[in-house]
């Protein structure tokens, strides 16, 4: 499989995920292990910060061996060791997309290509029974960037709110922010005096700090015993450096919209 193919795939995973992973709770819970794979499309931002999009394939999994899972979920691959429905708590190895010769902007492609990058880190999560079948759950990850392409980290938090919705249906509300370094914000939002006369956008020299917060709508519906259809909807602001830097107020946009629509099959 070509390059550029795989790296798609894994872009389109990133959305759909947590709609679909509830659709494996609707599983047979008896077994040891259980799980779920899923395929379709997502629409994604062309880059971080970018006003463009592109559609791209989805395929993503998760198993889980009583309640620790190994999860392939978006850019991530995460395994949570503890067997508890309460908590939590595991590596994680992510990928950050660079910028490519693809992009549709060109005064941000004349930045010239950012390659992709590989971190790890860890990962931690509480849940919560909120009764009746509804579920809250608070999450964290962290990690650090071992490519020596930003050299930076990124925080994130989030909040899901689960509520089944009759047998079949079930709606999952997602609240998230991040948090990145200096390194991480230099490396795609600034504008070095080099960059600026290739590509016509002011310098701009960007500081880490909160770098996003966003929402997104998750709703899965079983069809058959062991199959049905997820869809989601994302919506992420940049903020600070992030929004200010001329790759996003110039060449991009920093309202950032994603969606998805994939069939699952659980086991």
């Amino acid at each position: 499989m070509h390059y550029n193919l795989i790296r798609s795939i894994l872009m389109g995973t990133l959305f759909l995920t947590p709609g679909i992973a509830l659709a494996q709770d609707a599983s047979d819970e008896s077994d040891e292990f259980s799980g779920y794979t899923t395929l379709g499309i997502a629409a994604l931002p062309d880059y971080e910060g970018a006003d463009d999009h592109r559609i791209l394939p989805l395929v993503d999994g998760k198993v889980f061996w009583d309640e620790r899972y190994i999860a392939v979920e978006g850019p991530a691959i995460r395994a949570n060791i503890l067997n508890s429905e309460t908590f939590e708590f595991g590596p994680v190895a992510s990928f950050t997309f660079g910028r490519d010769d693809e992009i549709k902007d060109q005064a941000v492609a004349r930045l010239g290509e950012i390659d992709d990058a590989y971190e790890v880190g860890l990962f931690g999560a509480v849940n919560f029974d909120l009764g009746g079948n509804d579920a809250l759950r608070i999450g964290v990850q962290g990690v650090q960037d071992v490519s020596d392409v930003h050299d930076g980290f990124v925080i994130t938090a989030s909040a899901t709110y689960t509520a089944p919705v009759g047998k079949r249906l079930t709606l999952m509300f997602d609240l998230g922010a991040s948090y990145a370094s200096d390194d991480y914000a230099e490396t795609y939002f600034s504008v070095t005096p080099a960059g600026a006369l290739a590509s016509g956008l002011a310098t701009f020299d960007a500081e880490g700090g909160l770098k996003d917060v966003g929402a997104q709508l998750t709703a899965t519906y079983l069809v058959g015993d062991n199959w049905g259809i997820a869809a989601n909807a994302g919506y992420r602001r940049l903020l600070g450096d992030f929004a200010d830097s001329p790759v996003v107020s110039v060449g991009g946009n920093p309202d950032q919209l994603s969606g998805g629509l994939g069939v699952f099959f659980t086991f």
